[in-house]
Order: C-alpha cells, then sequence, then structure tokens
C-alpha cells in the first residue's frame, strides 16, 4: 500500500464506518409524513454565540510592526490632507467628501479584528485605500489633475510586483514552512494585480468625475501597499533563517498531489453518503439539518474550486493550504450528512441549543490546535470565519435566523474536528 492510500484511508477512515449505517438510517426518521415546519419564535440575544479564541498566528515569524505603523501613517497623513469642512463651488460634491472623509477617519480610529497580524495588515490596506479616494476626490474636485502621476506610480507598482514574484523562489527552512511563509504572500501578489488593473480609469476631466478619480487613486493605493506588505512578509521570514533553500520544486510537486487527493477524496465521499443529494428522500425543511445541509454543499464545492483556481494560477503555497482546508470541508460535510441520517439536527433551536452548540465549535477549535500545530491553526481559518460570522450576524441583530445560526455552528465544529486529520495529510505531502 503506499503512502497515499494509506493516509488517505485513515482521513475517510469514519466514512466506512459510517456508510451502511448511514444509507439504510433514511426510514422512521420524524417528520417523514411531509409535514410543514415553522421558524422557531425564538430570538437570540446578542451574547448567545459569544466569542472564540484564536490559535496563534501560523505565520512562521513576527509580522513587523513597522508595515502596519506605515500604513497607519499614510492613512492619517493622506486624511490630514482633507480639511473637515472642503469648500468647494459643487455644494453635493463638498457634503459627499464630508461625509467619506469622517467615515474613513472613523475607521481609522477603530479598534483591529482578533484575529492574525497579517489580518491587521489588510485591515489597514483597506483604511489606506479609503483615505486614498478620500484625497483624490478632493484634489480632483479643486482641480487637480493627478492623471499622469498615477500612471507613472501603476507602472511603478506593477514593476515592483513583477520583480518580487520573479525573485520568489520560495526559499525556506522547510517546505512545510514554505506554505506557511508564502501563502499570504502570494495573496498579497493576487491582491496587488487586481489593484492596479486600470479597471476604473482616471476621468479626463476630474472636476466632472471627483469620485471616479478617487477610485482610480484608491485602488492604485492598494496595490502599492499590497506589494510593500508582501515584500514585508517574505523578507521578514528570510531574516528569522538561519538558512533557507528554494522550496519551489517540491512545492509544485505537492500542489498537483494535493489537487488530486482532493478530487478523489471528494468522489469516495460523494459515493459512500450517497450521491450529490444524499438527503433527497428526507423532509428536512425548516429545520436546522437542512441549514447544515446545504452549507455543507455549497462549501464543498466552492473549496474544491478553489484547489483548481491556486494550482492553474501556479499559487502553490495557497494550493496547498487550499487543499488542506477542502479535505477538511469534504470531511465535515460528511460528518453533517451522517448525522442528519443518525436523527440529529431537527428539532427547533432555542437558546441553550444555540449555546452549547457554540460552546461545542470553541471546544472542537481548541482541541484542534492543542498540540501547537502551526499548519493546523492555518487550514482552521475556514471554520473560524463560520462562527465568527454567526456570531456577528447574532451580536448585530439577526437573532430572529436561529436556524441558520445553530447550523453554522455546528458546520465550525464538525470543520474544526476534521483539522487535524487534514493536517496530518497535508504535512506527509510536504515532506
Amino acid at each position: 500500500m503506499t503512502r497515499e492510500s494509506s493516509s488517505r484511508r485513515r482521513l475517510l477512515a469514519g466514512v466506512a464506518a459510517t456508510g451502511a449505517a448511514a444509507l439504510a438510517g433514511c426510514s422512521g426518521l420524524p417528520f417523514a409524513g411531509g409535514e410543514e415546519r415553522r421558524d422557531s419564535p425564538v430570538s437570540l440575544p446578542a451574547d448567545a454565540v459569544g466569542s472564540i479564541e484564536w490559535p496563534a498566528s501560523p505565520f512562521p515569524t513576527a509580522v513587523p510592526a513597522s508595515l502596519a505603523a506605515a500604513h497607519e501613517a499614510r492613512t492619517r497623513s493622506l486624511l490630514d490632507d482633507v480639511p473637515a469642512e472642503p469648500e468647494l463651488p459643487n455644494a453635493a460634491v463638498a457634503t459627499e467628501i464630508e461625509t467619506k472623509r469622517e467615515r474613513a477617519r472613523e475607521r481609522t480610529n477603530a479598534g483591529l479584528p482578533d484575529e492574525w497580524p497579517v489580518d491587521d495588515l489588510d485591515a489597514w490596506r483597506r483604511r489606506r485605500e479609503d483615505a486614498a479616494e478620500v484625497r483624490a476626490a478632493y484634489r480632483a474636485a479643486t482641480g487637480n489633475d493627478d492623471g499622469s502621476e498615477l500612471s507613472a506610480r501603476r507602472r511603478a507598482v506593477r514593476d515592483a510586483r513583477t520583480a518580487l514574484t520573479g525573485d520568489l523562489a520560495y526559499r525556506a527552512e522547510s517546505t512545510a514552512a514554505a506554505v506557511l511563509a508564502y501563502e499570504p504572500v502570494e495573496s498579497l501578489l493576487a491582491e496587488c494585480a487586481r489593484s492596479v488593473r486600470p479597471q476604473v480609469t482616471y476621468p479626463d476631466d476630474p472636476v466632472a468625475e471627483p469620485f471616479r478619480a478617487g477610485e482610480a487613486v484608491g485602488r492604485v493605493e492598494r496595490a502599492e501597499a499590497a506589494a510593500a506588505d508582501a515584500e514585508g512578509l517574505r523578507e521578514a521570514c528570510l531574516d528569522s533563517w538561519d538558512e533557507a533553500s528554494p522550496r519551489w520544486a517540491s512545492l509544485v510537486a505537492a500542489a498537483e498531489t494535493l489537487r488530486g487527493s482532493v478530487s478523489r477524496t471528494r468522489a469516495s465521499v460523494r459515493e459512500r453518503v450517497g450521491g450529490e443529494d444524499p438527503l433527497d428522500e428526507e423532509d428536512l425543511s425548516g429545520t436546522v439539518a437542512q441549514e447544515l445541509a446545504a452549507t455543507g454543499e455549497t462549501r464543498v464545492e466552492s473549496a474544491v474550486e478553489d484547489v483548481s483556481r491556486a494550482t492553474d494560477a501556479g499559487e502553490h503555497a495557497t494550493a496547498v493550504v487550499e487543499a488542506g482546508a477542502a479535505l477538511a470541508e469534504v470531511e465535515a460535510y460528511r460528518a453533517a450528512v451522517g448525522e442528519i441520517r443518525d436523527g440529529q439536527h431537527r428539532a427547533a433551536p432555542t437558546e441553550p441549543s444555540v449555546r452549547s452548540t457554540a460552546e461545542r465549535a470553541r471546544a472542537a477549535v481548541s482541541e484542534a490546535v492543542d498540540a501547537g500545530d502551526p499548519l493546523a491553526a492555518r487550514l482552521l481559518r475556514p471554520g473560524l470565519g463560520v462562527f465568527g460570522y454567526a456570531a456577528d450576524r447574532v451580536e448585530e441583530g439577526y437573532g430572529s435566523a436561529p436556524r441558520r445560526t445553530q447550523a453554522s455552528l455546528v458546520y465550525a465544529a464538525l470543520y474544526a474536528s476534521a483539522v487535524p486529520a487534514a493536517a496530518e495529510f497535508v504535512r506527509e505531502r510536504l515532506e
């Protein structure tokens, strides 16, 4: 037996054990007579879900504080160039610029997400883009034409991105370290490429179209910031390693191998659970189970597509991470189908059931990162995102959708439980 088939069997160990019983469990379930269900009248309080503690950042070294500091300084400088009460001939434009400036300043002064340092950089790039957009709109409205300067900046950003991409080589102390170090770098380079495209062109008459001018400048500002972050993160890793060798070839091989593994695993699970729509003979309308099944299927298809997209784009570190996440998504969906066939998730959600499900998800996340594995921590991110979205929705006053909230929390728990095996599987492909 090859290492590939052996580890895939370990990853899918639960599938064979539940397959026959699950397929036989379609009869004798509650709500089988087409009985109409109604949404639960329960409305969740803002603290029903609570928060979740993110694991330590999987990035191989400390993210330089200078990167965020540079973004903040640039953001505040851009906003300082715009008067609080701009005096313009067009009163409507003046009011809009004043409003945009105030909103951008509020975002600049707001706290950062309690996630990872690379996410702080993302938040600052968005803030920096907003500030540049406001400043450029003000300059355009006051008769300043920045079109030529913008073209020169766009060329400079493209050149910087091309130079960094050409010199990437994925140098690291190990292939696993290369994945965790260069996945955010690849993401930043892709962000830079998207933002530097002239999808919004600078207007010939900026006074007549100040906000179009602002948007065009803001996009290039963000591209410039992304290129700077990509270079800063790469240099931080290289400076922290005593020895770093090119890992490009091993990453390419691992990405291609994992792409095939994801495809085969998806096909295997689909066959074992009963096809593309394994629950079509059951009446799940109005239940948490219905939301859970829909969530799982959608996420699996999206995850598999993400693997192919990253591989085709030559984003090898990203492809490895996406493959690990896709394997965990497939297993989470398999487990969800098994639980639904076992009769779970049929009762109307209540505040206590939502709270206990949130606690289940927190426990699963804690267990998944108990060994301190940075790869597992990185693969956990999609599940953390599902939990965070559910928590935010409830906290913001959308507590009248308890079925969706509870389904999201169940899925977050199932996904987290699948991460350790997926991380082990990926790591074996990297060695």
